[in-house]
């Protein structure tokens, strides 16, 4: 346990925990393991628990009343899930599933909210990063509702490079298509658009941004 203590140490929230309760949180932490394609929880289920990504991906997507999922957004490795039914008891507003084979720690209320209240600190943390999440969110409709594809892919890129020219193709092109509201052809003629115009090139393997003011541009114009 003393690994997953060290981990969870690398967390905003969990770095606030007193060094006590971060390794009984480590020791009351239950390992699962998720196939690709595997749901933690389901859109409309009561799920008040937390979990902390040891390895993979995680994706959380909203299905429509079209049937059509929109993925909003992933969850990396070292990177913590907090179930809304925890602080609400109210069904979950969408589902969560393993985009790669993932291995996590999970939590259920009873354990993690004893720990949280004796640690105001990590309270605050964890208050930061939902106001975080709601200003992101606020960013995903507004740019539904206003961007068209073009520019809603150059900002997907440009989020997805944080500064490094070479991304890797580790989303598949139908994940991409549900994470900017579109489907797989138009995101792949864009991309081919975009290589032809000189923005970026595409392998099978990577994207590399060779015009990064040019995606800005096509943000910024709409």
């Amino acid at each position: 346990m003393k690994d997953l203590s060290a981990q969870l140490a690398q967390n905003n929230v969990f770095r606030e925990l007193s060094c006590q309760d971060r390794q009984s949180l480590a020791a009351a932490g239950v390992r699962r393991r998720f196939d690709p394609g595997q749901y933690l929880c389901h859109q409309g289920e009561l799920w008040p628990k937390v979990i902390f990504v040891l390895s993979g991906r995680l994706r959380w997507a909203m299905l429509a009343i079209s049937g059509k999922e929109h993925i909003l957004f992933t969850v990396e490795h070292g990177q913590a899930f907090w179930g809304h039914s925890l602080f609400d008891d109210q069904p979950m507003p969408a589902s969560l599933m393993a985009a790669l084979a993932s291995q996590v720690y999970l939590w259920p209320r009873e354990v993690i909210l004893p720990i949280l209240f004796r640690n105001p600190k990590a309270l605050w943390e964890l208050t930061k990063m939902q106001v975080d999440t709601m200003r992101k969110a606020r960013e995903i409709i507004y740019g539904l509702a206003f961007k068209p594809v073009a520019g809603r892919l150059a900002k997907f890129l440009l989020d997805r490079s944080r500064e490094n020219e070479l991304i890797q193709r580790d989303l598949t092109l139908s994940e991409i298509a549900s994470m900017v509201a579109s489907s797989q052809e138009v995101v792949c003629r864009l991309l081919y658009q975009f290589q032809e115009d000189g923005i970026l090139e595409v392998s099978r393997a990577s994207i590399t941004l060779q015009d990064r003011k040019a995606l800005e541009m096509l943000i910024q114009s709409e």
